[in-house]
């Protein structure tokens, strides 16, 4: 039988929260990563590998962002994310077949993730690394500083798994109203992806794979003004609907609309299964692929997103 893949889901190992502290992350976002049963102990994996299989998941792949490593020492940034993928090596070989991992680097150090993600891609089961939609001060994955570095995953033909940070999108009209989670985790999504399409990334290192998270938040709703604000106002530098078509989408996000939108705008080959756990568990956690399970689409589609894509993008 074909393996459903969970593409989208996190463990927060209590030493690695204890570690970010100490370089200085806000003790409110780790707070919150330490109340969602989400560590790597034996008790919370095994709630974890429960609830797969009700949801009748076979893998996830795991990230630790938006929990990512960051700071100005980037020596004990470097030290930091080395830790956390040493331990997330361990629980995939301690439970085999069940995990995968996408590497936490020490960006935007450029010198530490460079030797990060050569050391991370060797080891077996990770495949790729996950990045921040926008970093602790506020630039984005489009700045010109970041170029060797993508140079590098371009090289590896590396999958890129663009996550949100819970930064509201740098603006107080979301952070201040309490909408960073509920609005503007989408929205950071659909920015980062616009700030890589400005800066050409896409285009400059052809072989990078990424996965958005969340459908690509509003990018799909948005596709056609996106394009023409490309063709009429030269916004972009290239066709910015066939960079999407090239890109990956989870399927986090859990109302089938916006599933079929997705599927039509991106191709229904460029979107995956994904639950966003632990933020999601239980019945929620279940209702992630059995709303796919359950959308209007040909079976053979559901199959695909469930199971099929991921053989594109991991290149299984």
């Amino acid at each position: 039988m074909p393996r459903i893949i969970d593409t989208h889901a996190h463990v927060y190992p209590s030493r690695h929260l204890d570690a970010i502290e100490r370089l200085g992350v806000d003790p409110d976002s780790t707070r919150i990563a330490r109340g969602l049963a989400a560590d790597s102990s034996p008790d919370d994996m095994a709630l974890r590998l429960e609830w797969m299989d009700r949801a009748g998941v076979d893998a996830q792949v795991l990230s630790v962002m938006p929990q990512g490593a960051f700071g100005s020492d980037a020596d004990a940034v470097a030290e930091t994310a080395r830790l956390v993928n040493d331990e997330y090596a361990e629980l995939l070989a301690k439970y085999p077949d069940r995990f995968y991992a996408y590497a936490n680097l020490p960006l935007p150090h450029v010198d530490a993730s460079i030797a990060e993600l050569r050391r991370t891609l060797a080891l077996p089961g990770f495949l790729g690394v996950s990045v921040p939609t926008v970093f602790p001060d506020g630039s984005g994955l489009g700045a010109a500083a970041l170029d060797p570095i993508w140079a590098e995953l371009d090289r590896h033909h590396a999958v890129v798994n663009v996550h949100p940070t819970g930064q509201g999108a740098c603006s107080p009209l979301i952070a201040d109203s309490g909408l960073a989670w509920v609005n503007g985790a989408p929205v950071e999504d659909a920015t980062a992806v616009l700030h890589l399409l400005k800066a050409d990334v896409p285009g400059r290192f052809p072989h990078i794979r990424f996965h958005i998270a969340h459908l690509g938040g509003d990018l799909a709703f948005l596709s056609q003004r996106i394009e023409d604000n490309y063709a009429d106002w030269d916004a972009f530098p290239s066709s910015p609907n066939a960079a999407l078509r090239r890109m990956w989408f989870d399927a986090a996000n859990f109302h089938e609309p916006s599933l079929r939108l997705a599927a039509e705008t991106y191709g229904i080959e460029r979107i995956v299964a994904g639950s966003d756990h632990p933020y999601f568990q239980h019945d929620k956690y279940v209702r992630a692929f059995d709303y796919i399970r359950q959308a209007q689409l040909p079976a053979d589609q559901v199959e695909a997103i469930l199971s099929g894509n991921v053989g594109a993008l991991y290149r299984w």
